[in-house]
């Protein structure tokens, strides 16, 4: 039985229009250059991913082009080192390999799973997490970004949550974004689909990363200057934070 065929009984809920345009507003505030860059960095990410990643080039890249992959992964960026050495060079390449180009009979779900479990030297979110950006920023008109950041299911948070007025608890949450790929991905689309509405008019899903990513990082923004006044300037700016959140440019340290 499809995939499809299994989500059907899957009815996402109904995103708030108000609130994605009101956030869409608040990015586009942020001035034409920046959603212009933004934008371009993450299409050099995913061209990067290509180019390292194909089928052809996979298996003779060095430690080195290894590192360079996981230190554009936001989970991965600081443990890349701990990755490769726990790992081993030959068996992440063999887990990225399989991931990418294997287990074609498999779903996303299972794909992840198994790649997560060959992983070592972070936690089992973390190594979800980078497949989900792998699989995403490799093949990215074909699958969509999902990290723990964006919606996470086990402990109902991500930056999705921030679309709809009610908050979900209690299991609700993974009725309404779904606890699978596939029931998820409609939710992403329909971000898509009412950003196109409004104005965006971009191929693929990369805006939709920008997009939350802004929302998310806004929301750790405020939460740190509500709770932590003293710290304004230690930290950095939402559209800084969106940027490391997506991996596209390079990292500043605050401490």
């Amino acid at each position: 039985m499809s995939e499809e065929r299994k989500e059907a009984s899957f009815q996402p809920t109904t995103l708030d229009d108000a609130l994605i345009r009101d956030y869409l507003v608040k990015i586009l505030g942020e001035g034409e250059d920046f959603v212009q860059d933004f934008y371009a960095e993450l299409e050099e990410k995913s061209a990067l991913f290509q180019e390292k990643l194909s089928k052809e080039r996979l298996p003779s890249l060095t430690k080195e082009d290894l590192g360079t992959i996981l230190e554009r992964v936001f989970s991965t960026r600081r443990k890349k080192d701990r990755i490769i050495e726990e790992t081993g060079e030959s068996n992440l390449k063999s887990a990225i390999s399989d991931l990418l180009y294997g287990m074609e009979d498999k779903s996303w779900d299972e794909k992840v799973f198994e790649f997560s479990k060959k992983i070592r030297g972070v936690d089992v979110k973390s190594a979800r997490d980078l497949a989900s950006e792998l699989l995403h920023f490799t093949f990215p008109d074909k699958y969509i970004l999902w990290t723990s950041w964006i919606w996470d299911p086990t402990s109902e948070t991500g930056a999705i949550v921030f679309l709809k007025e009610e908050p979900p608890t209690g299991g609700r949450g993974r009725r309404m974004y779904g606890e699978k790929y596939d029931q998820f991905k409609q939710i992403y689309e329909q971000i898509a689909e009412k950003l196109e509405e409004f104005g965006i008019k971009v191929k693929g899903y990369l805006f939709v990363d920008i997009f939350l990513a802004m929302i998310y990082a806004t929301y750790v923004d405020y939460m740190t200057l509500s709770t932590m006044h003293s710290a304004k300037g230690f930290f950095p700016p939402a559209g800084v934070m969106a940027k490391r959140l997506l991996g596209v440019n390079a990292p500043v340290e605050f401490t």
